[in-house]
């Protein structure tokens, strides 16, 4: 899902669901507020389809789901600094129980940055792996509600329901921060939200 788009109240609401800044999170806070979901279960497009209506835009990219946006009277963007993003990515894709069969050895992060440009073609990695910008787009001016992905709880406070602890996905991974080579290629690779401001 690239959009979640519901009706609340009075008012319309639309949140970008962009991958590895607590949309897991984001996603059952939504769940609880429309149907009272149970914040144990972890929510996906077939949940919010058959469980509510609404506008589920399966669209990937900002300009795809644009215009639905635009038209709603609350607009939440949820971020998180491109190197964290990238490097959390990195590790879901590679290394995540529900990802750990695409790959016969998953390399090191050197390795993934070296040959990015093969592995950015797998969609699972274009999913989690993709800058700020090409799911929020170049203006935050369009939101009304920015929020950092550290804040997601302020979603549940803005939809009237308590910030319970919810479903994470978990691996065993043990994992390295970015040496400083891996952080200026990675830089390079996410430009476009240093550009845009999603920093």
């Amino acid at each position: 899902m690239g959009l979640i788009k519901f009706d609340h109240y009075t008012k319309t609401i639309a949140i970008v669901r962009n991958h590895k800044c607590s949309t897991t999170t984001m996603m059952s806070y939504v769940a609880q507020a429309i149907w009272n979901a149970d914040p144990n279960e972890i929510q996906h497009f077939r949940s919010f389809e058959n469980n509510a209506p609404g506008v589920y835009n399966k669209s990937r990219y900002f300009e795809e789901y644009k215009k639905e946006l635009l038209s709603s009277d609350i607009r939440i963007a949820l971020w998180r600094d491109p190197i964290d993003k990238f490097v959390s990515g990195y590790y879901h894709t590679m290394f995540s129980n529900a990802n750990k069969n695409l790959w016969k050895t998953p390399p090191g992060l050197t390795n993934f940055l070296k040959d990015f440009d093969y592995y950015r073609h797998n969609p699972n990695v274009q999913d989690h792996c993709e800058s700020n910008t090409k799911r929020l787009g170049t203006d935050q001016s369009v939101y009304t509600h920015v929020f950092n992905y550290k804040e997601v709880h302020k979603i549940s406070k803005l939809l009237g329901v308590p910030a319970l602890n919810t479903h994470h996905r978990k691996d065993n991974t043990i994992r390295v921060g970015p040496t400083k080579t891996q952080q200026l290629r990675i830089k390079q690779i996410m430009l476009e939200d240093y550009v845009n401001g999603w920093c």
